[in-house]
């Protein structure tokens, strides 16, 4: 009896070091395959690398991190940062705080007032004249518009 149960006890560690060996591998996903697994919803297999296709997506992704590395700010970002900070500044809610001095509350409950004090969208919902159509499209294109610089 006492052999059996040695028996088992060595079986039973055997089997625990093969389960270690086979839970490792998914607890150490290397980047690369977290993202395969987001693009393809799985891991990349044992196919996967007789193919090739592993191969290709894991030069692929390790291409474009090495790219996605330089820090030399470009031309366009001083540009494009100047408008962000020049777009900011049409905003209503924005006007009324930096330029008037309100306060938040204050600045949120006039752009809610002037949010309900807007006409709702038109719809041109049966209209077979492509000049409603068009005119209610723009109306509503440039009540959108309004809308977007209030906040």
């Amino acid at each position: 009896m006492t052999e059996t149960i040695q028996q088992l006890k060595e079986d039973i560690a055997i089997l625990q070091e093969k389960l270690q060996k086979l839970e490792e591998p998914q607890r150490t996903k290397s980047p690369a395959e977290e993202a395969f697994k987001r693009v393809y919803y799985r891991y990349p297999d044992k196919l996967d690398v007789e193919h090739g296709c592993w191969d290709i997506f894991e030069k692929g992704y390790n291409t474009s991190k090495e790219d996605c590395k330089v820090e030399e700010p470009k031309p366009m970002d001083d540009v494009i940062d100047r408008l962000l900070e020049k777009y900011k500044s049409q905003k209503l809610w924005n006007m009324l705080r930096n330029e008037l001095g309100y306060s938040i509350d204050c600045c949120d409950e006039i752009v809610d007032l002037v949010e309900r004090w807007l006409p709702k969208e038109q719809s041109a919902e049966g209209s077979q004249n492509t000049f409603a159509i068009d005119a209610t499209e723009g109306f509503n294109h440039c009540l959108n518009k309004i809308k977007g610089t209030l906040r």
